[in-house]
């Protein structure tokens, strides 16, 4: 199977092994290489004299209380980290007779590693920017390699645990979670936003979905920190620390001793903001969690290892927004190593191991006079916040002020499919489906809203196609309420029974398609929807196609579809095919050779002919399509339409190549997709082409 660098993070060949395509890159292993290095080489104060001291005691003392010993000898600020990220220090290097900066790097190597391979499954096709902006990040390299903080680790299993929470592995995303938390406190922050996802995101049982991943989430955060709990050294370390009041610092007088707290309330706002939204993607969790550590950096004169905690959002979010430049976060980036180069505990010069200098710009600033550094600090962490504000502010621009009003996303997409009986229209809403599957999608046919069941006398007065015999207006009713968000109660038509079932709960989706013989038919309808399919094939072969399916499906002889057909002529001319002028999008097969034996069922040669609006714009995916010969495709105008003619063949692995170059921020919709192949595969990527540009351009 042929599969270029950036394709996915975790893709089988031919014989079924697994690769792991971003690692075999050589930006990751340049990147490796000097991750390396650098932790022979490099390790800070707190990494040398409290992390490495603390955890090499736990596991030399055969497991007795660190945090007792540390904090009776003066040592409170030794390790602020709830036990979960001592055992994951340990596993590896813990066991070493002498832990050094190397080996207490190899799990924060692995769990940069993670971070690196789950970046690349969410931002497929985008592996060399990631490799680039995260891999080869400088401060991230700084942060974890040289100065020696832990916070990739926890970033590491909260991203893991995002992943699965979009796949909707709702338990083992609550297990990993729960281990980050006991890793890190700080991930409490994301809690509401998960309850938000998992509320928004589902339809039924949404209590259920939230409270077992709950329970999971606290038991294993208990079992983490039980073995301490008991402890007051413990709790007076990890829980009480001299970092966690700070965030009431940021705080200004209101009435008498009262007080007004900053950083509880934007992060309110924040909660309240992602309410509004009807769904929420996995663009925008990660962007309100990314937001919520920022309010934190803003607010409290940030620790170097804090920065860990916002980047790899920030650098999520410019990959995946094309209109996003990545310039803003390589800015801020710059202001980081200003500021910290300034402060007066600055490391820079001390932490290469093989030297004991203790230089600093401070006190060079401080012994010259050139300029207060206090000031000269002072003007670092303003250039370092108003940075990070500013990246803040474009992210919200691009990322939560767009995203309100982005279709698919937040807001239900309607594709409407008319046809009349036996075209093709639920072979091609199969093909959808199979696209984007059941989960993303809520079909809705127009056969539930026929006025009588099945050998009902009002039959012999008139066909199904007339609207006389159809609930028409229910249809805009309830079509109006799905893209509200709301549900609907809705009978269904039984085609097997040619009786009508009780009225159940249909729920509205990221799309929603609506499939029937009179989309079109009412312009009040019409205008609900953002994508209008109109499939009408060949005469001809519409009626082999009719015949068959009637004679194999329904048990009826090809003389009563003949029969019906004629009694239908009138109606389908005056009620259906009228309505093909009002489609975006008109599908049409034709079959190649003549058809010998209409109506016997057999397979036959087709080809596929396409007229669609002239606003829809299909240059680049053509352009792309020529690349591959077999498939024949003429792309020309007529008076007030495109119109395309395809012939050929492309294969299901070509077509998903092709999805994924143009499919952009969507590809969250299309990520367990079936692909077909030839013209079926093409309309797949032509009308999921057509979804993407028109959601983009109703946003």
């Amino acid at each position: 199977m042929a599969l270029n660098n950036s394709s996915y993070f975790l893709l089988k060949d031919k014989k079924g092994v697994f690769k792991l395509e971003i690692l075999r890159n050589r930006v990751f292993w340049i990147g490796l290489v000097i991750k390396v290095i650098l932790s022979f080489l490099f390790a800070g104060k707190f990494l040398k004299e409290a992390f490495i001291p603390f955890v090499t005691y736990f596991f030399k003392s055969g497991f007795d209380n660190p945090y007792e010993f540390f904090y009776n000898a003066g040592a409170a600020d030794a390790f602020p980290y709830p036990p979960f990220m001592l055992y994951f220090l340990g596993f590896l290097g813990g066991f070493a007779a002498n832990l050094t900066p190397f080996l207490i790097r190899i799990p924060l190597l692995l769990a940069d590693i993670g971070i690196l391979l789950v970046l690349s499954r969410l931002l497929q096709g985008k592996s060399a920017m990631l490799l680039r902006f995260y891999w080869l990040s400088p401060v991230l390299i700084y942060i974890t390699y040289i100065h020696g903080q832990l916070d990739v680790v926890p970033i590491a299993f909260l991203l893991a645990s995002s992943y699965f929470l979009f796949k909707k592995k709702y338990i083992l995303s609550a297990l990993i979670l729960g281990l980050g938390i006991a890793a890190k406190t700080n991930l409490l922050l994301v809690i509401p936003f998960y309850i938000l996802f998992v509320w928004k995101n589902n339809n039924e049982n949404k209590l259920a979905k939230l409270a077992v991943p709950a329970f999971m989430t606290l038991l294993v955060f208990l079992a983490m920190n039980l073995p301490y709990l008991d402890s007051d050294s413990f709790l007076k370390m990890v829980y009480a620390n001299r970092e966690q009041p700070k965030i009431w610092n940021a705080s200004f007088s209101m009435i008498g001793s009262l007080n007004y707290y900053i950083i509880p309330a934007i992060y309110l706002i924040l909660l309240a903001t992602a309410t509004r939204f009807k769904r929420i993607s996995k663009d925008l969790f990660l962007i309100f969690i990314g937001f919520s550590f920022s309010v934190l950096l803003i607010f409290i004169p940030p620790q170097p290892g804090w920065y860990f905690w916002i980047l790899p959002f920030f650098v999520y979010f410019a990959i995946r927004e094309n209109k996003f430049s990545l310039l803003p976060i390589l800015i801020l980036q710059l202001a980081f190593f200003i500021y910290f180069a300034l402060t007066v505990d600055s490391d820079y010069f001390s932490v290469f191991l093989f030297s004991e200098s203790n230089f600093t710009f401070y006190s060079f600033l401080e012994e010259n006079q050139w300029v207060s550094p206090d000031v000269a600090a002072s003007l670092a962490l303003t250039f370092l916040q108003t940075c990070l504000l500013l990246n803040v502010y474009w992210i919200y621009k691009w990322g939560i002020k767009k995203n309100l009003v982005k279709k698919i996303k937040n807001k239900p997409f309607l594709v409407g499919i008319g046809g009349d009986s036996g075209v093709g229209k639920s072979t091609l809403t199969g093909l959808l489906t199979d696209l984007f599957g059941g989960h993303n999608m809520t079909i809705i046919r127009g056969d539930d809203m026929h006025r009588w069941e099945r050998g009902h006398d009002k039959w012999e007065e008139v066909t199904h196609l007339s609207p006389k015999a159809n609930h028409l207006h229910e249809d805009i009713r309830q079509l109006k309420t799905l893209k509200d968000g709301k549900k609907v109660l809705r009978r269904f038509y039984d085609h097997g029974t040619g009786k009508f079932t009780a009225p159940a709960k249909v729920y509205p989706n990221k799309i929603l398609v609506f499939e029937g013989l009179h989309p079109f038919y009412i312009s009040a309808k019409r205008n609900l929807f953002d994508l209008k399919i109109f499939v009408e094939p060949e005469q001809n072969l519409r009626l082999h196609w009719k015949i068959s399916r009637d004679v194999a499906k329904r048990d009826y002889t090809k003389e009563k579809v003949l029969n019906q057909l004629k009694l239908r002529e009138e109606d389908s001319a005056k009620y259906i095919s009228s309505q093909a002028p009002f489609a975006d999008v008109k599908i049409a097969y034709y079959a190649i050779d003549d058809i010998a034996d209409v109506g016997n069922g057999q397979e036959l040669k087709l080809a596929l002919r396409i007229e669609l609006e002239t606003n829809i714009d299909v240059s680049d995916l053509l352009v792309k399509l020529h690349m591959h010969p077999t498939l024949e495709i003429v792309h020309d105008y007529g008076v007030s339409n495109q119109i395309l003619d395809i012939k050929g063949t492309i294969s299901s692995n070509e077509i998903k190549e092709e999805m994924n170059r143009f499919i952009g921020d969507y590809d969250e919709f299309i990520e367990d997709a079936v692909f077909e192949e030839n013209l079926k595969g093409f309309l797949q990527l032509f009308l999921t082409y057509c979804i993407v540009f028109k959601a983009k351009n109703s946003s």
